[in-house]
């Protein structure tokens, strides 16, 4: 069975697209240890039907967010450099919005 939860923060606001019929709203998010780049993790979610309409609507850069669905990772060469990259995407199940409280 693959099953993530992760918690994180939008690193820009989401995107609204068709594909097959469907809708997707697609961000990504940024989850780790704060105040620096280094130790932290960045993860693109994908969102569908009902689900995508709700984070359209109500989600934008700097949103705290619970996601939990299926992990996937990609790999592939940059064309230019040759380099290994990685990418790592969740098609969400469930999106928690969350709300931290300052005091």
């Amino acid at each position: 069975m693959n099953h993530i939860t992760i918690a994180g923060r939008l690193v820009e606001d989401p995107v609204r697209k068709e594909a097959n019929g469907s809708v997707v709203t697609s961000f990504r998010i940024t989850s780790g240890r704060s105040g620096s780049k280094s130790g932290r993790l960045w993860i693109d979610v994908d969102t569908w039907g009902r689900l995508a309409g709700t984070c359209h609507q109500h989600l934008a850069k700097g949103r705290h967010v619970l996601v939990s669905g299926r992990l996937t990772q990609k790999q592939w060469a940059d064309p230019t450099t040759g380099e290994k990259r990685t990418r790592f995407l969740v098609t969400a199940r469930d999106v928690d919005f969350v709300a931290f409280d300052r005091n």
